[in-house]
């Protein structure tokens, strides 16, 4: 739930903040244990720079790849703002919403953490 708290609180900063938001991966439907999504933040309000990372093949019931694609759109004055969308990996017979799974990115962790890291240096302009 990491995500919904972090992106509850970057909409509620009047001013200054962190530098930018990342979430990932993006909760984004509820269900009988999960009640606050990402749709219960006012997304609008964010105004950091926003990075979302979803893994297409997550098969978590929280966390569609099509919601978060229809997230990003609800991020109005997120600038910039970008989704990092990832294939492949390893994936789980275990539960799929934990780490071990395409919804933890297994398998692809030096890729999704580099490209995390190149997108905090374009939008901090570093090289």
């Amino acid at each position: 739930m990491g995500p919904v708290s972090a992106a509850n609180a970057a909409a509620r900063l009047n001013e200054g903040g962190p530098d930018g938001l990342l979430l990932t991966p993006t909760i984004t439907k509820e269900s009988r244990v999960v009640t606050e999504t990402g749709n219960s933040v006012r997304l609008k309000d964010i105004r950091v720079p926003t990075l979302v990372v979803h893994h297409k093949q997550d098969e978590c019931v929280v966390a569609p790849y099509e919601l978060a694609v229809a997230l990003m759109k609800s991020l109005s004055r997120a600038s910039p703002k970008k989704l990092l969308t990832f294939t492949g990996g390893d994936h789980s017979i275990l539960d799929p919403c934990e780490a071990v799974s395409y919804h933890g990115f297994l398998g692809l962790d030096v890729e999704v953490v580099v490209a995390i890291a190149s997108w905090i240096k374009v939008i901090h302009g570093s090289k």
